[in-house]
């Protein structure tokens, strides 16, 4: 359920051209909300030219209730100076099916630099949360400024959001860095509320609330939400 386009050859880097990644439909439980993301993957210049670009923009698309069967954008992303390269991956759909929890990812092409950020959608309210929830929760856990790697995996069965947490390391090096406030790669429960998080055990199950659906030709209405 990742949307992710490249306009680049993935065994040669070449660039080949402009590209398009969409995923099938996730419906949530209930069937009252359905979503599904693009990216659209554009190459800048000819590939014969010295110095080509490939910018991304992904888009985040729910329907109903109200909307009825129309998809409307409640997401976009676009490319920056910083960071030509975007994605989204949807997850699940929490048990209530009325929030969506996504992965928005950001990367500069030909480069390390990038992230992942934690994304809530709660489709009543139409809002999304913050960017850095995530990273919140986690320094208010230990008390100070916490690198890590985070990212989403589902919800609990009673609607807490859950994220895996690894150590942050710098490209090359075999050492987490000195802010990286986790030991290890594990499960955690996140309270989007107070932000809060709490360890889970390392046999944690995580359960799936929403069913996968393919795509076929939705109805768009193209004002953005929120």
């Amino acid at each position: 359920m990742s949307a992710n386009a490249s306009c680049y050859d993935k065994s040669t880097g070449r660039l080949v051209g402009s590209n398009k990644s969409v995923t099938s439909v996730l419906v949530s439980p209930g069937g009252l909300y359905r979503a599904y993301a693009e990216s659209e993957a554009v190459a800048s210049q000819s590939p014969n030219t010295a110095n080509p670009e490939c910018q991304n923009t992904s888009k985040l698309f729910v329907s109903g209730p109200n909307g009825g069967d129309d998809f409307r954008p409640v997401l976009v992303v676009k490319p920056s100076p910083e960071a030509l390269g975007n994605n989204i991956d949807l997850i699940d759909w929490s048990p209530d099916g009325n929030r969506l929890l996504l992965a928005q990812g950001v990367w500069q092409w030909g480069s390390d630099a990038g992230g992942i950020m934690v994304r809530i959608y709660d489709a009543e309210s139409q809002a999304l949360s913050r960017e850095f929830l995530v990273d919140e929760a986690f320094s208010r856990y230990v008390g100070k400024n916490c690198a890590g790697v985070f990212y989403p995996v589902g919800f609990s069965s009673t609607g807490h959001v859950v994220v895996t947490a690894a150590p942050y390391f710098e490209v090359g090096e075999d050492k987490p860095v000195e802010d990286s406030c986790v030991q290890k790669k594990g499960f955690w429960l996140l309270d989007t509320l107070l932000p809060a998080v709490s360890q889970l055990p390392e046999t944690y199950i995580v359960e799936r609330y929403a069913q996968v659906f393919a795509l076929s030709l939705p109805r768009h209405n193209s004002r953005l939400v929120g």
